[in-house]
């Protein structure tokens, strides 16, 4: 059975999906991205077409690769849910729509779900494993 989940452990898991977005859009921040994930993390995009990798120096390439290519990025994150949650672990559900543009013309929208499952460490809330799902066919 899952516990609720404190008011607290919430807003926490809830700032570390918005730190992810914020580092995501800054088009730069590595150390930010690679902070919101356990050393040994899994960020499966598989289920978008992306692979999926293990670990923070395989996020860090998969990103330092990505900014390379965008001229702009922009997420908004909205109907977050605490789906699974036992005290130390929990499980989490956003909404988002991403934008970006490339630096060789063009853009994309992305309308999906972030799903994350998140640990409490000695630094905070941090994620162990990501993956995520689109709402509608991105175009673009």
């Amino acid at each position: 059975m899952t516990a609720a989940c404190p008011v607290e452990d919430r807003l926490a898991i809830q700032d570390l999906l918005v730190a992810y977005a914020h580092a995501v859009d800054s088009l730069h921040d590595l150390d930010g991205i690679c902070e919101v994930f356990v050393e040994d993390a899994v960020f499966d995009l598989s289920g978008i077409g992306f692979p999926s990798l293990n670990g923070q120096s395989e996020i860090r390439q998969f990103f330092a690769d990505t900014f390379a290519a965008m001229a702009a990025h922009a997420h908004y994150l909205t109907n977050f849910a605490i789906t699974a949650y036992d005290g130390d672990t929990a499980s989490v559900r956003a909404y988002v729509i991403g934008m970006g543009k490339y630096k060789a013309g063009g853009g994309i929208t992305v309308h999906g779900r972030y799903y994350f499952d998140v640990a409490r460490t000695g630094a905070g809330w941090k994620a162990r494993r990501y993956t995520m799902d689109f709402l509608i066919p991105p175009e673009g």
